[in-house]
């Protein structure tokens, strides 16, 4: 019987979309939460880096439940864990609380993340992989874009508390959709490693110091775009209504496009659906500096939206096609803890030179290191990640 990508749809794709839904109505209404207790725009890049770093940090962790626990019971805990960490942000409790719930957002995020990286990677035949990772990166960009433009109506009918509310309510749908698909459906064989994270990276530590380390890039790319064009919003005086309104409609864009990576990953190779991702993106926010009024920040959103659109799926077809057998939930968890690294990173240094320099300098250093990312990908992808043949 051949494989049907509509299968994954309950277990995958659609809990996928709503808490990545989540995470994207979190991220424009943190800073201005933030702000709001009286801090500046460094203190508010301040909550985005704690949840991005937490994600990150939580990952092997996260590796460790997803072997005792199973794929399913791991991405239900995550839903659960998520909607009860939220509550502190929105009943206001103060910069403090604000913190606890970004940290534990990206806890949680980070054990959904790898608990349904790996159910996929077992899932999915190496064959229909590229297209049905991107499929799930599709499902990412159909989040960021949903979430924002739904938090906006939200937000200017029942003010910004009320974001947090309409996240949670996502978080939940998401946990329902996941426990509504029987158990013996997502059932995958046991690691053959008993979650020694740190012996399978020394054995396969060539290849995540290069493709690795380059999957971080492209997410601190992405970060970059997804951090600190919120806060440029807010340096611009853009309120939180019409930056998430921005944000959901060049989302759009992105999420048009989305499935023409998996295309790209199976007709050309992955190399171009990453090197050119990572260029266009390093040029684009070399040119920060011009975005000086609502138009030019339009126009921003919008280009950094089509590069994106070309990178869909490329760090889960990454992560999947090294994993080695036996060992695919520690593999993964060394390797996401780079590619969350990045993700986590790069708020952070866009933090500490906003405080020194402008945000403008920040979005331009933080966006030089995209040109390294290709570099590495162009140079390790033929040894460590070969495409299969096309003929």
């Amino acid at each position: 019987m051949s494989f049907q990508k509509r299968s994954l749809v309950r277990p995958i794709y659609a809990p996928s979309l709503l808490l990545n839904a989540t995470e994207a109505a979190l991220l424009p209404v943190l800073p201005v939460s933030a702000v709001s207790y009286g801090l500046g725009l460094a203190e508010a890049g301040v909550v985005v880096t704690v949840m991005m770093v937490s994600a990150m940090l939580f990952e092997i962790p996260a590796s460790w439940l997803t072997t005792r626990l199973g794929e399913r019971r791991a991405m239900l805990l995550a839903t659960v864990s998520a909607t009860a960490l939220l509550s502190l942000a929105y009943f206001n409790l103060g910069y403090v609380a604000l913190l606890v719930a970004a940290a534990g957002f990206g806890c949680s995020y980070a054990l959904f993340g790898l608990s349904r990286h790996s159910l996929l990677t077992h899932l999915t035949p190496p064959e229909v992989r590229p297209r049905a990772m991107a499929l799930l990166g599709g499902m990412f960009r159909g989040g960021w874009a949903l979430g924002p433009i739904i938090g906006s109506f939200v937000i200017a009918f029942f003010g910004l508390q009320s974001a947090y509310l309409l996240a949670m309510a996502l978080a939940i749908a998401s946990g329902v959709i996941v426990y509504s698909v029987k158990a013996e459906k997502l059932a995958s064989p046991p690691s053959g490693q008993h979650g020694n994270v740190w012996a399978v990276a020394k054995r396969e530590a060539p290849k995540l110091l290069t493709l690795g380390v380059a999957s971080g890039i492209i997410s601190g790319a992405r970060a970059i775009r997804l951090i600190g064009l919120p806060l440029l919003a807010v340096a611009l005086g853009i309120d939180a209504a019409t930056s998430s309104f921005i944000f959901g409609v060049t989302g759009l864009i992105d999420f048009a496009l989305f499935y023409v990576s998996g295309i790209i990953m199976e007709k050309y190779g992955k190399f171009w659906s990453s090197v050119p991702t990572l260029m266009m993106l390093g040029v684009a926010y070399l040119f920060a500096f011009f975005v000086t009024d609502l138009t030019t920040f339009w126009i921003l959103a919008a280009i950094t939206s089509l590069a994106n659109a070309l990178s869909a799926g490329i760090n889960m077809v990454l992560g999947a096609d090294l994993a080695p057998e036996g060992a695919r939930s520690e593999f993964l968890a060394s390797f996401r803890l780079l590619t969350s690294g990045g993700s986590a990173f790069a708020p952070a240094l866009i933090s500490g030179i906003t405080a020194f320099a402008g945000l403008p300098a920040a979005l331009t250093i933080t966006g030089l290191t995209n040109f390294v990312g290709a570099y590495l990908f162009w140079k390790y992808l033929p040894i460590y990640a070969p495409d299969r043949s096309r003929d």
